[in-house]
């Protein structure tokens, strides 16, 4: 399945609010709800694709395209290992107005009914040099960033962060508060992405790869 320039134009408007849609260009509000459902349906379809192509994952979880009074600034999807729906932890993909994402995610609003901790989770940072090393990982293909805002774009490449002592200990700062931690996937860039035919296949091969790290989530007590 492939991504056009106008699925991630979708997201780059002035009013996400049915509010001030309603205030401020009336005559759209409709149409921007159909073309969100459009487009989600055919997100929804992605998701599933890209978990056909993968092995011990379960069916995706789709977030809504509206919470009822907005319509979103992505569109998001997650998935959990068949034996781990109970745990927070999960890869996620997302699709915003400049790129598309493929990442290791700690699913804090679910951590209070979650049976593995926040500590549990961050385990995964110390295993980077093992999954590099054992899976022959293209750390020019990942990056690592944080969850400091919605959407962040405070990221920087693996290498960087495995060989810049600087750049590493800044980030591992995050890992004492259960509310910023580190996130670690593929950042792809919307030029880049509409040039791939098949972005299930992309997806399929970092969750994967990433499958390696989530293992590293649970507790070994």
């Amino acid at each position: 399945m492939r991504f056009y320039e106008e699925d991630f134009e979708l997201f780059d408007r002035d009013y996400f609010q049915f509010r001030q849609m309603k205030e401020f260009t009336p005559t759209l509000v409709e149409g921007v709800k159909a073309e969100y459902k459009a487009k989600w349906d055919v997100w929804k379809e992605f998701a599933a694709l890209c978990q056909r192509g993968t092995v011990g994952f379960g069916k995706p979880k789709v977030e809504s395209w509206t919470n009822g009074w907005q319509v979103r600034s992505h569109f998001w999807a997650y998935y959990k290992g068949l034996s781990r729906q109970d745990s927070a932890s999960m890869i996620a993909i997302l699709l915003n107005k400049n790129n598309f994402r493929i990442y290791l995610e700690w699913h804090a609003y679910r951590s209070a009914d979650s049976v593995t901790s926040y500590e549990d989770h961050v385990q995964w940072v110390q295993f980077l040099p093992e999954w590099v090393r054992e899976l022959g990982i293209d750390t020019q293909g990942y990056q690592v960033w944080t969850s400091y805002e919605d959407e962040p774009d405070n990221f920087v490449g693996l290498q960087d962060y495995l060989e810049d002592v600087a750049v590493r200990e800044h980030f591992e700062e995050l890992l004492e508060n259960p509310k910023k931690w580190l996130r670690i996937g593929r950042i792809i860039p919307k030029e880049d992405a509409v040039k791939h035919v098949a972005m299930e296949e992309i997806v399929s091969k970092s969750m994967m790869e990433l499958a390696y790290l989530y293992s590293k989530t649970e507790s070994f007590e």
